[in-house]
């Protein structure tokens, strides 16, 4: 897509911040807008659902070197979600969480950086699963009951913490570190964090396609929130790992993710929350498929799939798989693109039955400026 960037002097940058500059700086501003259409029709009538969503970006980035010679970047996000369909969003309440996007400070030694942030490098979303649009949107976009999420373990990246990573041989290996999660760094300069009710978690992974075969993608990420103070029926954790390959107009990859105790994950959107306090364990486990070919230079097509199984003492009542077949189209118009899915669900939230069932359809116009 086209990305037009607007770039600000040192001297307006620094009107702007009231600080001293790096003369070698540069500031750039870029968005992104996105507006989507969902219609999910289920048999449960009470999550049949239909309407407009939209996000819309605005990213503010700098990078330059500091006055020891060492090379350095910053940023941050206001991202605004609307209502639309999304789950936990079904009363028409706006996301007000703006600033949790992309907030960072990186230090770059050479192939080295070190990261204090939010919602910044170290995050595993990438699928090696190809598909034509991201399928953790799809997920989050309908108030269908869906029981899978792919916001894994504690929930590490929505939490200010510190990161290390490390690019090799085409890989970055990457370490993250929080001290509390649900801690977004909301509080006023030096104050005391609230205490949220939430202990301290790390992730680490590796990443990226080797050097010496670029069409091959590899990911292993895994993460740990240690259980909370009481009552709870375990750590948070999760493991995340698959594999990809790029054969030109065709690829396709599969993916796995191991998801124990994230029990906010259920029928929601998991970001903030990471873990609830339960005296149940719970495991969920899917194993996704996908598939895409291209067309031509601007066109893709996509065939995606997977299944999720609920283990641990939750599963008691849990007797069947979560099943998600999606069917995608994307069409790339230069700066706008467009991308057209249809779902099919079954067994949605482990509940059999032909209440469990349902499919949904989206349009989504995206651009970048």
């Amino acid at each position: 897509m086209k990305n037009n960037k607007l770039l600000l002097t040192t001297a307006l940058a620094t009107s702007l911040v009231g600080v001293n500059s790096n003369l070698n700086a540069q500031t750039t501003i870029t968005g992104d807008l996105a507006v989507i259409y969902s219609a999910a029709s289920i048999k449960n009538s009470s999550l049949s659902n239909r309407g407009f969503g939209r996000e819309s970006q605005i990213n503010v980035q700098n990078k330059g070197k500091l006055n020891n010679g060492i090379d350095y970047a910053a940023g941050f996000a206001l991202e605004f979600d609307g209502p639309g369909t999304s789950a936990g969003s079904n009363t028409g309440a706006i996301d007000n969480s703006i600033s949790n996007e992309n907030l960072y400070f990186d230090f770059l030694f050479g192939p080295t950086t070190f990261t204090i942030g939010i919602d910044h490098k170290h995050r595993g979303y990438a699928s090696t699963a190809p598909q034509v649009y991201s399928v953790i949107d799809l997920v989050h976009a309908s108030n269908t009951g869906s029981g899978t999420t792919f916001v894994l373990g504690g929930a590490v990246g929505e939490a200010m913490g510190l990161g290390l990573s490390h690019n090799f041989m085409g890989l970055t290996a990457s370490a993250h570190y929080v001290p509390r999660l649900r801690d977004t760094g909301g509080q006023d300069v030096a104050a005391i964090p609230v205490n949220v009710g939430a202990n301290s978690a790390y992730e680490v992974g590796i990443s990226g396609s080797p050097a010496a075969m670029k069409a091959l993608t590899l990911k292993l990420f895994h993460s740990s929130q240690e259980k909370q103070a009481h009552t709870t029926g375990g750590d948070t954790s999760s493991l995340n790992y698959g594999v990809g390959y790029n054969f030109g107009q065709f690829a396709v990859g599969v993916e796995r993710l191991i998801d124990k105790n994230n029990t906010n994950a259920a029928v929601g959107n998991a970001e903030t929350l990471g873990g609830a306090v339960t005296t149940t364990t719970r495991e969920e486990v899917t194993n996704m498929v996908g598939v895409t070919y291209s067309l031509d230079k601007n066109q893709t097509v996509g065939v995606l799939g997977y299944n999720t199984e609920l283990k641990g003492s939750a599963a008691t009542a849990a007797s069947v798989k979560e099943k998600v077949r999606a069917l995608q189209y994307g069409y790339n118009m230069g700066p706008v693109a467009l991308s057209v899915t249809y779902s099919r669900f079954e067994g949605m939230n482990y509940t059999a039955g032909s209440a469990a069932e349902g499919n949904m359809g989206q349009v989504r116009l995206t651009t970048k400026f």
